[in-house]
């Protein structure tokens, strides 16, 4: 395969360009939608490839946050107002990094990837105590900024701080809780605010229930390879927390239905590109 290639034809798929920036949040809405689900800021190694938001932004490749400019302050601010307008998912559900689900595809994120139930995978040992704890607040007195929210659940101290980050990184990876918006609680920057998911999304939870966790993990594998055109196995297996065996199950029925195809272990969608 070639790499440089497949480079130059996601960039061209991504449009990436000076004249193509996005500057609204309706852009940024759009931009989502278009791709399904894009990084907030895209990850230096790129192992894990998708289009980021900051990179529309900028409208090039490789756009970091290297110095804090007035692009930096509208996408910080557009990670709260699209989940808190509704207009698209904001969290940590991809392999524990920031990401932008479209309300189209949250439904099938949600089935793949959420916990169906809290308070029973907890008592299986599939939910820690603190996370637990943070449900817990949230079940009962609803959406909080992270500052109350962690009062709520009962975290003081600096280590009581660190537990409770890693607490809401638990329930984020599995679609339990999700940012909503963003409020001022006194420090220098705006608190986030949290709340369930299945409170939040109500219509695209309901519709995941409906969804089986095969299908949703095909519809989420579809919806990638059309993004990045192509992808090697791993980056599937981590970003949709697909346990190998079943990835392979997985692939080789898409295969069969003649939805993707595998060349030298990377996987394509399944029309033709030339790479």
């Amino acid at each position: 395969m070639d790499a440089r290639l497949l480079e130059r034809q996601r960039l061209a798929h991504y449009q990436l360009a000076y004249s193509k920036r996005i500057v609204t949040l309706a852009d940024a809405a759009r931009c989502i939608n278009r791709f399904g689900f894009c990084w907030l800021f895209a990850p230096r190694d790129r192992k894990l490839e998708l289009p980021s938001l900051f990179e529309a932004v900028k409208g090039k490749r490789d756009a970091h946050i290297d110095d804090w400019d007035a692009d930096s302050d509208k996408v910080w601010a557009w990670k709260n107002d699209l989940p808190a307008a509704k207009r698209a998912y904001y969290g940590k559900a991809f392999a524990g990094k920031p990401v932008f689900i479209s309300l189209k595809m949250l439904p099938y994120a949600i089935a793949a990837l959420g916990e169906k139930d809290s308070v029973r995978a907890y008592k299986h040992g599939a939910l820690l105590y603190d996370a637990k704890r943070v449900y817990d607040a949230l079940a009962q007195f609803g959406a909080q900024p992270t500052q109350t929210l962690k009062r709520s659940a009962g975290f003081v101290g600096k280590e009581g701080n660190t537990r409770y980050h890693r607490a809401l990184d638990e329930l984020q990876t599995k679609m339990i809780v999700a940012a909503m918006g963003a409020t001022n609680e006194g420090a220098a920057w705006p608190s986030q605010i949290f709340d369930l998911v299945a409170h939040w999304f109500e219509n695209e939870t309901r519709q995941a229930k409906q969804i089986e966790t095969q299908s949703a993990r095909c519809a989420l594998v579809e919806q990638y390879l059309k993004t990045v055109l192509a992808a090697p196995p791993e980056a599937l297996a981590r970003l949709f927390q697909i346990p190998r065996p079943e990835l392979k199950i997985l692939l080789d029925e898409m295969i069969r239905a003649k939805k993707i195809r595998m060349e030298n272990n990377w996987v394509f969608r399944k029309s033709k590109i030339e790479i």
